[in-house]
């Protein structure tokens, strides 16, 4: 089961506790009121009106309705209120009924879930480079800067930090992680090189020239690393589950985070990431799938199908899924690879 339905059945069930509560306070006083619309969980495409309804056994002075805390309209007679979507984050919004009557309060809650309300665009692409990969390589984070490829590799006893000339694939530097820890995913901000771990719990910040490792920083809610990008002011983290955080690029702290929804629902196994153009692409794990993420919003807008890049007559044993996204800005195309690849290959996206 993943994170998000083991998230959403948690939120179901402290949902309906609170509405078991409200009816059991209810039957002292009685007075009895629960959440009639909507149902906990209810699905809503962005943009779209859902119905808020109260059932009542008295006649009331009004009911407050609540998204997060903030007030969004408000009953006089006790009639449905329709609330409109447009603005609201992406993902589990708990709505909030305060009701008044007789000089009293009863506090409902249900929730809705925001998903996107369009289907994604679909890119193609075409390939204009093939080069050779270390097929030893487990890859988990790729950046490309100043003519070279920088490679986070991963595996206990085999993670590794490693500049890469793109023509030859030639490792011509590489720092080694302890047998304990698992790299994952990866940036290049300034003169300094960011990797994180996966359930390890610690990133580890590097001199770009050197490979020194000058500092460690923990996580704090994501308890695991899967892949990291720089947008120019904040760090952004994914987990493995359909969030993607926020860390301050000083103290590399989390300071938020959305939730990413395309239009069936929430987009789980967001792995390596690059931000490009003021979108996030991410690697979804266990698919040849590259998502365009609204990194305001949180919405799918686009994917990227890289089925069959990787000829089946190139296939061994070792190998794994599409993982490693680097963008080359001068040319506007993208290096990907993945895990235990012979190849990388650079590809242009038509769109």
């Amino acid at each position: 089961m993943n994170r998000f339905l083991l998230f959403s059945l948690a939120v179901v069930c402290t949902v309906a506790a609170c509405n078991e509560n409200n009816r059991n306070d209810n039957t002292t006083s009685a007075h009895t009121a629960v959440f009639a619309s909507p149902e906990a969980g209810t699905l809503v495409p962005l943009g779209d009106s859902v119905q808020l309804q109260v059932r009542l056994e008295e006649p009331v002075d009004s009911i407050i309705y609540l998204v997060d805390d903030e007030q969004m309209g408000k009953s006089v007679s006790g009639d449905a209120f329709w609330l409109k979507t447009q603005g609201l984050r992406l993902g589990s919004r708990l709505v909030t009924a305060n009701v008044f009557y007789q000089g009293k309060e009863e506090t409902l809650n249900t929730n809705i879930v925001v998903m996107a309300s369009k289907a994604p665009a679909q890119w193609s692409f075409s390939v204009e480079n093939a080069y050779p990969h270390d097929v030893n390589a487990y890859t988990q984070g790729l950046e490309y800067h100043d003519g070279v490829l920088y490679e986070s590799t991963g595996q206990n006893g085999k993670s590794s930090l490693r500049k890469v000339e793109l023509q030859s694939g030639k490792v011509l530097q590489r720092y080694d992680l302890p047998e304990k820890y698992f790299g994952e995913g990866l940036t290049v901000v300034g003169d300094k090189i960011i990797q994180l771990t996966w359930e390890q719990g610690v990133g580890f910040v590097y001199d770009k020239a050197t490979f020194t490792l000058e500092k460690e920083f923990p996580y704090q809610a994501s308890a695991e690393g899967w892949g990291l990008c720089f947008d120019g002011t904040r760090f952004i983290k994914s987990d493995g589950s359909n969030r993607l955080y926020f860390l301050n690029k000083d103290s590399y702290r989390e300071e938020g985070y959305i939730e990413v929804f395309n239009n069936k629902g929430a987009v789980n196994e967001i792995n390596e990431l690059e931000y490009i153009n003021g979108k996030v692409f991410a690697n979804i794990y266990y698919s040849d799938i590259i998502v365009v993420i609204n990194p305001e919003t949180g919405e799918v807008e686009a994917e990227l199908d890289l089925t069959g890049l990787l000829p089946k007559r190139e296939y061994t044993k070792e190998t794994n899924v599409l993982n490693g996204i680097a963008y080359n800005k001068a040319k506007n195309t993208l290096y990907v690879t993945g895990k235990n690849w012979p190849k990388l290959f650079e590809i242009k996206m038509l769109n």
